[in-house]
């Protein structure tokens, strides 16, 4: 396989994890840095991302055990950890099933089987779109049980905005800060802040990204929404 940008690295002890641009992901050591194994069972394996889970428990113990449960838990599926709540979420994209876990102990708390559902964040629904508006549902984060259900009604007065190209150009990635109602943008390697109104609040002019080609797996917007971590780069990885 060709060579391609590493995008996720993860640690763990003496051992750290580098997963590429192009699904291929190898384990290195520390000491001699030099490559382990790889992770891809098969040759048309692709690995999407990476997580290093710590599990501590008392008394007797087993080396390993099935964590996340599920048949069809593969891509376009998800895994996604909610530190702040202490909740895991999973979505087996082939049933239509959103799973909630719990991050001590890694049980399952309760399912969530609807079609209907676009998008969820650990607790809030978003369901398909009507013609003018989008139906939500707040759940309990504990046992899934819903708490408000209510339309969120879409408000246009056809008012369109025109950025001049000179001014936006494509970027190669955003991330919308929904607080501060303003969204970074991504280019080459340069990082721009602009808001809802499609005007300029800040550039990084002092900062340039390692890869000139970022996207949003190389992007962590921290529970501070003023404060962005970078990801610098690392070496490509090649499969022999």
């Amino acid at each position: 396989m060709k060579s391609a940008k590493v995008i996720e690295l993860v640690a763990a002890h003496d051992i750290f994890f580098a997963l590429a641009h192009s699904g291929v992901c190898a384990a290195f050591s520390r000491e001699s840095n030099k490559r382990i194994c790889f992770l891809n069972v098969s040759p048309d394996e692709v690995i999407r991302s990476l997580f290093y889970i710590t599990v501590y428990t008392k008394g007797e113990t087993r080396c390993r055990f099935p964590l996340f449960v599920s048949k069809y838990l593969k891509w376009p599926g998800f895994v996604e950890f909610d530190d702040v709540n202490g909740k895991v979420l999973t979505y087996s994209a082939q049933d239509s099933i959103y799973k909630v876990f719990d991050l001590k102990n890694y049980t399952l708390l309760y399912s969530i089987s609807d079609k209907h559902v676009q998008e969820i964040k650990i607790r809030l629904l978003i369901f398909n779109r009507a013609q003018s508006h989008v139906p939500l549902k707040i759940l309990s984060i504990e046992d899934g049980t819903v708490l408000k259900d209510f339309n969120h009604f879409i408000v246009r007065n056809a008012e369109l905005k025109e950025v001049s190209r000179t001014e936006f150009m494509t970027p190669s990635a955003f991330i919308f800060l929904y607080e501060n109602q303003l969204f970074l943008t991504f280019r080459n390697r340069t990082v721009a802040v602009w808001n809802y109104c499609g005007e300029l609040v800040t550039s990084f002019e002092d900062h340039l990204l390692w890869h000139p080609d970022c996207n949003a797996n190389n992007i962590c917007i921290t529970s501070d929404p003023n404060l962005v971590n970078c990801f610098s780069g690392w070496r490509c990885l090649r499969k022999r």
